[in-house]
């Protein structure tokens, strides 16, 4: 009986100690199809998106490097396809799309010694925007081949 109670308890703690939880979570909706994709980062730092009605699907990090995913944000593109973006520790921006591997974004314009607290991107007609807020509570935006820019506060309670 000790024997079993044991073997259970090993069991259990090994389970436990293996067990992955939901360190990030984003959902967006895709363009061409109108259903909801969600998206997660796990403690592992692997990357899982679900549509309803199946199963899980582990996403490739090829091309990423292998520091901590600190922020996470997807969306359907304007040609409907998927795109993830992400802000690592170092506070590196990197995007991906389905079937290619991971490319760095730019940073240019950043003030120096930046650190991104919250991250958001998304598609307008004209192409794709990321907008951050910084550890000194600023707000940036950015579009491909152009530097960040930093946006106004004007009217904003101090």
């Amino acid at each position: 009986m000790k024997k079993l109670i044991f073997i259970l308890l090993f069991a259990l703690t090994s389970w436990s100690a293996t067990a992955q939880s939901v360190k990030l979570f984003d959902s967006y909706l895709r363009v061409g199809d109108l259903e909801t994709r969600y998206v997660v980062v796990l403690s592992d730092n692997s990357i899982w998106w679900f549509a309803p009605g199946y199963d899980w699907k582990k996403s490739s990090k090829a091309g990423l490097p292998d520091k901590s995913i600190k922020l996470i944000s997807c969306y359907s593109h304007t040609d409907a396809s998927t795109r993830y973006v992400v802000v690592l520790d170092d506070n590196s921006i990197w995007w991906f799309a389905p079937g290619s591997e991971w490319k760095k974004s730019s940073t240019s314009g950043l003030p120096s010694g930046y650190s991104i607290a919250h991250f958001k991107a998304y598609t307008k007609t004209d192409g794709t925007r990321y907008t951050a807020v910084l550890n000194d509570g600023s707000i940036w935006w950015f579009a491909p081949g152009s530097s960040w820019k930093k946006s106004s506060m004007s009217g904003l309670p101090n």
